[in-house]
């Protein structure tokens, strides 16, 4: 569907078109297909699209690759995925104790038969990405991960995220690489000082561009909302390093974009190609 109504950009195309170039014909709307996560079934994806003749982009959380660890919200994906919330919300509970952080602070109440699973859900995912803090979101999630999911599986980083050897196949494929900051946070929401910056968003280029002998100038916010990205000046002003940042902010992205706040669609996993289809149309024209 994507071939044959749109224009399928490459990250050069679109890096040209933001920076006063012609990558692609421009009376036609161009698509730039990304993932987010480093998540390990993307390296099918990979593959899908290589024989399709079509690159992406493949943004990386380091911490998968620099410490063999899980980035944080996809803990909770998997963790959940596998125990249900009751046995999440349990460990949870019993980390909070451990560490003498406060349960009527942080606590998140849950019955499976009169509360909706997915708005706990939401309230658990808030809770690490706005709550508990930088250091203790992180130090709780590994521990939950190192008690529940890894006595599971004896692969367990495997079986979530793509591996060393699956990036640099992607990239031998054509495919590009981007930062997605070291452990996945939430860059506005996030109190973070110098050193901690340099390590969650200038650490990830420097790591990616030495491992993998590639250039990587794109950047994509972690969640990708407005409460989670930084303005085009406030990026600026912390960093030069990047020529693209990616949100999830739902526009059309021209020549007058800025380049520091590129604008995508999350497809979701009830979207048709038809209805996809609708979707971008209405992005185009604005709706």
């Amino acid at each position: 569907m994507l071939q044959k109504n749109y224009q399928i950009i490459s990250l050069e195309d679109a890096m040209n078109i933001s920076y006063g170039g012609t990558g692609f014909h421009e009376k036609s709307s161009g698509v730039l297909i990304t993932f987010d996560d480093g998540l390990s079934d993307h390296f099918t994806a990979a593959k899908i699209l290589y024989e399709l003749n079509i690159s992406a982009i493949f943004f990386i959380p380091t911490c998968i690759l620099q410490e063999k660890l899980p980035a944080n919200p996809i803990i909770i994906h998997y963790t959940i995925a596998v125990f249900g919330v009751e046995k999440f919300l349990k460990e949870f509970r019993t980390i909070l104790e451990n560490n003498k952080l406060d349960k009527k602070l942080f606590d998140i109440q849950y019955s499976k038969d009169t509360d909706n699973v997915w708005d706990t859900i939401s309230k658990i995912k808030s809770t690490f990405k706005y709550k508990l803090g930088f250091y203790n979101s992180r130090k709780i999630l590994l521990d939950i991960y190192k008690n529940l999911f890894c006595t599971q599986y004896k692969n367990p980083l495997d079986i979530i995220h793509l591996t060393e050897s699956q990036i640099r196949k992607i990239l031998e494929m054509g495919h590009y690489i981007g930062t997605h900051t070291h452990s996945h946070i939430s860059v506005a929401a996030t109190e973070l000082n110098l050193a901690d910056f340099a390590k969650e968003i200038i650490f990830p280029k420097n790591y990616l561009e030495q491992k993998f002998n590639t250039q990587v100038n794109s950047f994509s916010y972690p969640f990708g909302g407005k409460d989670d990205c930084l303005s085009s000046s406030e990026l600026i002003k912390k960093t030069n390093e990047y020529k693209l940042a990616f949100t999830v902010k739902e526009i059309l992205n021209t020549k007058n974009t800025s380049p520091y706040e590129l604008g995508r669609y999350q497809p979701t996993s009830s979207d048709t190609s038809f209805k996809l289809n609708n979707i971008i149309k209405e992005i185009i024209i604005g709706k």
